[in-house]
């Protein structure tokens, strides 16, 4: 089970002073200011940085972790034969569980539209129904394979959501990502 007590929420300049703290590039106070414009952008090139990271763990990191919102209220389905499609929401980064009303468990595994899972679908023997579902993500929409008698619900879309504010929400164990990321980091983002 998730620590909530644990969570970070922090703006942009809080988040660029937990990185420096964390990269150890906070310089020393003393009580004089030096400044100069021929270097780089150290700010500039760190907040690139910390949204690539950013956007790394919500796309990789474990779901309990991250901000998770249950988007089933945005979401408008259409039924096409026995699928249910489901457009993703906009601020949707990755399901994490989804249910329709009549389903008897929620899909917590996603299928990649190219795995060996996803084709068995095309079956009407092997395909999901609503004591097995399956979910196919194809990253812009979700295919729901049901048997869908008259007009599907969503009961359920929790989603890992980017914060529509702006702001970093996180576990704090996530900090420990920073220098090892930092050292992976794609070359074109030192540019």
């Amino acid at each position: 089970m998730e620590n909530r007590n644990q969570f970070l929420n922090l703006n942009e300049s809080e988040m660029l002073s937990l990185w420096k703290q964390v990269m150890h590039l906070e310089t020393p106070r003393r009580d004089c200011t030096v400044e100069w414009d021929d270097g780089i952008d150290m700010d500039g090139l760190l907040l690139t940085h910390i949204k690539q990271w950013y956007a790394q763990l919500l796309n990789t990191a474990p779901a309990q972790l991250l901000p998770i919102e249950d988007l089933a209220s945005e979401v408008e389905l259409s039924v096409d034969g026995n699928m249910v499609i489901a457009p993703a929401p906009q601020r949707c980064v990755r399901p994490v569980e989804w249910r329709l009303a009549e389903w008897k468990r929620s899909v917590t595994e996603f299928l990649d539209p190219c795995s060996h899972e996803a084709m068995l679908q095309l079956n009407e023997w092997s395909r999901g129904g609503v004591y097995n579902p399956a979910i196919i993500d194809y990253g812009f929409q979700l295919l729901m394979m049901s048997s869908a008698s008259g007009e599907p619900q969503l009961e359920l879309a929790r989603c890992v959501v980017r914060p529509a504010d702006g702001s970093y929400q996180f576990h704090a164990s996530l900090l420990s990502t920073i220098p090892e990321w930092q050292s992976s980091a794609p070359t074109a983002a030192l540019i």
